[in-house]
């Protein structure tokens, strides 16, 4: 029997399995009960599946193969993430209000938390397998299946996989889009700019230094620098509706707060102010350069205005570009067929954990079941069932012999 994939997804989104910070303290929640229905859904449906327990049993993760995999073919990983940002609800849709981990269908759409990114990926690579379990066709390749956590977070579950020993011969990010088959991904670097001053009463500013404003002119030259970003072109072609046609370099201030030592008080002026950075390379760019850039620039506009900061970097991530056109070019044919049209290539604007892959040699690509406008990581978020089911026809075209 087909895996049905409204029931295995819903299952999946109603496991609220958020992971976040709280200042710089890492937060998992259900990831355990996350990963065990994978795991029930797999072997439900005739899978086999191998139980990994990373970072001190933090991060569960699972290996889903075939019950009989086909000897001395060379494997093919098919990777996807069950943990999701956090999510406040209600959403409104279609006039009605729901809960984020509560899933409905309306008009061909799985709407929830996760339900795009990437529970929607796990269950078109377990629904592939499935349909291939079912098939008994001769493989080209041998099929594995890896779910784990912390995507959303620096790509822990990988990166603790990959330094155990795993290894495959080519892999398929389906933390991806479905529109076109991926040949890259932006490298990321985050992290805050936390500007010092001292506090005082608002009736009396000469006698503080505002952090607060301080903050503000450090941020209004900075956009200067995201300018600089902006003009770095990629040889690799932007997703399809991007403004520009290349993938090009960006930096974006997302956050603006003060810290939890600063009371919030409109007559007090605040020691301390904070500001929160995303900057997405691109997938060729070395990554060290660019934070050297970042931090000589942050540092130029600190000492121009006199003003003491800390650069803190909370995360980074080298971008990756494929090395293996033979191994791109069968993805594209098999991708191609599957749609009964011509699927195009082109490099994420986002990250994803291919960089890891890619450090070791592996041949990566990324193509998956997140369509444009499905709100990943915002209010709304939802999947085409029809990308699901496009995926799994997708990994019987490529897998077979």
């Amino acid at each position: 029997m087909p895996l049905d994939i409204v029931q295995a997804l819903s299952e999946l989104v109603k496991i609220p399995s958020e992971v976040y910070y709280v200042e710089n303290k890492l937060v998992r929640q259900h990831y355990r009960e996350a990963a065990d229905a994978v795991a029930r859904i797999a072997e439900s449906n005739g899978l086999k599946v191998e139980r990994i327990d990373l970072e001190g049993g933090e991060i569960p993760t699972l290996i889903i193969t075939l019950p009989n995999p086909p000897k001395s073919k060379p494997s093919v990983a098919f990777v996807s993430h069950y943990d999701v940002v956090p999510a406040k609800g209600p959403w409104k849709i279609d006039g009605e209000e729901i809960d984020p981990y509560t899933p409905i269908v309306r008009d061909g759409k799985l709407y929830g938390r996760g339900a795009a990114d990437d529970k929607s990926g796990i269950v078109a690579s377990i629904a592939g397998l499935v349909d291939l379990k079912e098939s008994g066709a001769e493989l080209a390749y041998n099929p594995v299946v890896i779910v784990t956590g912390d995507e959303e977070v620096g790509g822990t579950g990988i990166r603790r996989l990959l330094e155990s020993g795993a290894r495959w011969d080519h892999v398929v990010i389906v933390d991806s889009g479905s529109e076109y088959v991926s040949v890259g991904a932006s490298g990321v670097v985050e992290g805050w700019i936390k500007v010092k001053g001292r506090s005082g009463h608002a009736g009396y500013p000469h006698e503080a230094s505002n952090a607060a404003e301080n903050l503000v002119r450090v941020l209004s030259d900075l956009m200067e620098f995201k300018a600089v970003r902006g003009s770095k072109i990629s040889r690799f072609p932007s997703p399809p509706g991007s403004p520009v046609p290349y993938v090009w370099g960006r930096f974006t201030i997302n956050i603006v707060k003060l810290p939890p030592s600063e009371p919030e008080k409109h007559n007090r002026i605040p020691g301390e102010a904070w500001a929160g950075f995303d900057m997405r390379l691109l997938p060729e760019e070395d990554l060290e350069e660019a934070i050297r850039e970042l931090l000589s620039t942050i540092s130029s506009i600190a000492m121009k205005h006199g003003v003491a900061l800390e650069t803190t970097i909370l995360g980074k991530q080298k971008g990756w570009y494929s090395k293996n056109q033979a191994f791109v070019q069968k993805v594209v044919t098999a991708a191609s067929k599957a749609r009964g049209g011509n699927i195009g290539i082109a490099a994420e604007l986002g990250g994803n954990d291919g960089s890891f892959f890619d450090e070791y040699g592996m041949d990566v690509i990324a193509f998956g079941t997140i369509r444009e406008g499905t709100n990943i990581h915002s209010e709304g978020e939802f999947v085409y069932l029809e990308d699901i089911e496009f995926f799994r026809k997708f990994m019987v075209e490529f897998l077979k012999a």
